[in-house]
């Protein structure tokens, strides 16, 4: 009913929302690519009882690979595809549905959490990959569900999910093991207000839990140790100062040797302008300093002093790593229009400007995506 109460009285963004997953279904008619094919083969190989891409192990984040191989199918492989790429469709739902209670949590205006919502949505970016193989999806999911439970009551309940999305988050993309500091801050609330039963408790889960994160590191360790991995995410760190050269590279002053473009901070920009492979540095900058500019206030809620922490530690990470695709970004993406509305409520801006300013953007990127659904379906159809 509370769904059905929110279309009714926001129509205009419910069509915007319905729309961006039409347009991300476009996934489901586009073969294989880049990423793809190297969690492809690592799927093909688990089935076959072994973690390689092709003839070594791989070290490759693993929850794609598994759940892929779940879906896979030998005898018409198109039909797992699909279907992986609809659990990805679905997560991202999911995922949405979350990034709306925590908002929620911050005491925002209805329409300004639907607004900030929709235009996360609505993202070219997002909709580009929110139905294909790679990991967005499931960190949608995963970082916007631990988030929520994060600042949601303490109970062991919510501890436990809280733990479960950071063991996916991390076993899906490495760095966001930057979150546990995250875990520590709620393991020491729980302990102030628990009895010695419950935090006992607590810390067998959390063993438990952790149990196959230590696992993968182990595994990592000395397949890596050993050189061993065809496809590696920790090569950049065993060259010549790799520290050095992946801050470059991550801040945008020197092109990574991995990628064909140079990335970094340039690279943020074309989060918001809906151009393939924009890189602009002033305007980058210039985003990054609103959003962090708006976080500037008093008596801000528990959840948004957590999220800039997030934030804060996941740009890091990206900018150390020698990273910076733009759909590296996307994840934190309502952190930052988050921080742009913080900013615009500083100058006294009424929210009604935001929100025809949501429209507006919405309008544009939507134009866009019927243009770019009009293309591929000609393409591969």
């Amino acid at each position: 009913m509370r769904i059905v109460q929110l279309i009714k009285e926001h129509k205009v963004f419910a069509i915007i929302i319905l729309l961006s997953f039409i347009s991300a279904l476009r996934s489901l008619i586009m073969p294989l690519i880049a990423d793809e094919t190297t969690y492809y083969s690592i799927a093909s190989n688990i089935l076959d009882g072994r973690y390689y891409q092709k003839t070594n192990p791989s070290t490759v984040s693993p929850i794609i690979p598994f759940i892929l191989a779940f879906f896979k199918t030998s005898v018409t492989p198109i039909i797992g595809i699909t279907l992986h790429k609809l659990f990805h469709i679905l997560l991202a739902i999911l995922g949405f549905r979350y990034l709306h209670l925590f908002l929620s949590t911050l005491k925002l205006n209805t329409t300004i959490v639907l607004a900030i919502v929709a235009l996360c949505v609505v993202n070219p970016i997002g909709i580009t990959f929110y139905g294909r193989l790679y990991p967005e999806s499931i960190l949608l999911f995963c970082f916007w569900g631990f988030m929520y439970y994060s600042v949601s009551e303490r109970t062991s309940s919510n501890f436990i999910k809280m733990i479960a999305f950071f063991l996916v988050l991390t076993m899906t993309r490495y760095l966001y093991a930057v979150l546990g500091v995250i875990v520590l801050y709620n393991c020491y609330q729980y302990y102030k207000i628990s009895s010695k039963q419950k935090v006992f408790k607590l810390a067998t889960y959390c063993v438990m839990l952790s149990i196959p994160i230590l696992f993968w590191g182990k595994y990592v360790y000395n397949i890596e140790q050993s050189n061993l991995s065809e496809v590696s995410y920790f090569d950049r760190y065993k060259s010549d100062s790799p520290l050095l050269y992946n801050i470059k590279a991550g801040l945008g002053i020197i092109k990574h040797h991995e990628v064909n473009r140079i990335n970094g901070i340039l690279a943020f920009s074309s989060l918001f302008v809906p151009i393939d492979g924009f890189r602009n540095f002033i305007l980058s900058i210039g985003l990054i300093l609103a959003f962090v500019i708006g976080y500037f206030r008093k008596n801000k809620p528990l959840g948004a002093k957590l999220l800039i922490i997030v934030i804060s530690l996941a740009m890091l990470g990206l900018i150390f790593a020698g990273t910076g695709f733009s759909r590296y970004w996307l994840i934190l993406l309502p952190g930052f229009i988050l921080g742009y509305y913080y900013l615009a409520s500083r100058f006294n801006l009424p929210d009604k400007w935001f929100v025809y300013a949501s429209y507006a953007l919405c309008f544009v990127y939507i134009l866009n995506e019927f243009r770019l659904d009009y293309l591929i379906m000609n393409k591969y159809l």
